[in-house]
């Protein structure tokens, strides 16, 4: 029931015009070239486009670098209209550049498209700084992402990984649905037998069948799952409710480990299916909207870059891993916020390089 404030009514009337108007194709930057190779996924090809922009196409908007620049130009707009950096009090500015998720999945991460989105994101942000510069403000940067990801299988293949390949369909729910129904004679009074968003992660059993043909479908369906050589592992609910709670540095930790921290016995699957390295969980690809994905318990997908950058900063690398946790607790030891011990889920990172560092604020 509020109404949008000055600065964001005057981004979406922006947007609204590139949308009625159209916007010619991106001009790639010279080292793109070498990305520029058509993949032919499903009835469609990948791999050369340049985001030309049809009148009255919003979704080809969203997934283009015009919707990180959209959202760059909204920041913008917003430190003015907020004055953010200008009082007594630190502020917080969160912007989230979604761009290459939706690009990602719908072309994969390794084309002209891709290239272009990384050269174009990187001028968004430098952007939104470059005003923040011209403001006077001074600012603390954080960049990180959500996620990982995997390119889509049809070029992998031709990249030195031939074991990239989409998920069987016999891995969906539908399909594994109807097997246990012929082994076991037990379907749903109504609707699917198994629920799940595709074929890995959470299955869930249907609540229509008694407690003790749950416990039937759920033994033939970890059984079905572990024979697929599709398949990395699989989990019930209760082997992983049994499952000790992993500690020490997460780089260290198993598959199990990994799946145990994740999960909540009240939320979770009755039965968790984990594909093997590079099996992409889409069996059918729509080119444009849904080619590639993430999601799995690979590094590919849970590794993530984090950079912090503030002028004067000394600059290093630090070569063990940190978690996204600990951005919490290092933005507040540098802004003098004190917490006792145990107040954050990560740790404090010393960013000033020096004995007296930020971290020891307690």
């Amino acid at each position: 029931g509020r109404a949008l404030s000055p600065a964001a009514a005057a981004q979406n009337a922006a947007v609204a015009k590139v949308l009625k108007s159209g916007a010619p194709a991106f001009k790639p930057r010279p080292w793109c070239g070498v990305q520029d190779r058509a993949v032919k996924v499903g009835n469609a090809a990948v791999g050369t486009g340049r985001f030309k922009l049809e009148p009255g196409k919003p979704d080809a908007f969203r997934i283009s670098p015009r919707m990180d620049g959209a959202t760059a130009d909204l920041a913008i707009r917003l430190v003015d209209e907020m004055k953010l950096g200008q009082g007594a009090a630190p502020d917080l500015l969160s912007v989230s550049l979604s761009a290459t998720d939706y690009i990602g999945h719908a072309v994969g991460n390794e084309g002209m498209e891709m290239c272009i989105q990384m050269a174009e994101v990187d001028t968004a942000i430098g952007k939104l700084l470059a005003h923040l510069d011209a403001r006077g403000i001074d600012y603390v940067v954080v960049l990180s992402a959500d996620h990982g990801g995997l390119d889509t299988p049809e070029r992998l293949d031709e990249q030195a990984l031939p074991r990239a390949v989409r998920v069987d369909d016999a891995l969906l729910p539908s399909a594994l649905g109807k097997v246990i129904t012929a082994r076991t004679g037990i379907a749903a009074p109504q609707g699917p037998l198994l629920y799940a968003d595709g074929a890995s992660g959470d299955f869930y059993v249907s609540r229509g069948i008694s407690a003790d043909d749950r416990t039937k479908v759920v033994e033939a369906l970890a059984a079905i799952a572990r024979a697929h050589p599709q398949v990395a592992a699989v989990y019930t609910n209760a082997e992983l409710a049994r499952t000790p709670m992993p500690s020490g540095n997460t780089q260290d930790w198993t598959i199990l480990d990994r799946v145990r921290a994740s999960f909540d016995p009240a939320r979770s699957g009755d039965v968790l299916i984990l594909l093997d390295r590079a099996v992409t969980p889409i069996p059918e690809p729509m080119p444009g909207a849904y080619i590639a994905t993430h999601g799995s318990v690979f590094d590919y997908d849970r590794r993530v870059p984090m950079l912090f950058w503030r002028k004067g900063l000394p600059a290093f690398e630090q070569p063990a891993p940190v978690e996204t946790v600990d951005i919490a607790p290092t933005l507040a030891a540098l802004i003098g916020i004190k917490a006792a011990d145990g107040t954050w889920d990560g740790r404090c990172l010393d960013l000033d390089g020096s004995s007296a560092n930020t971290c020891a604020m307690k």
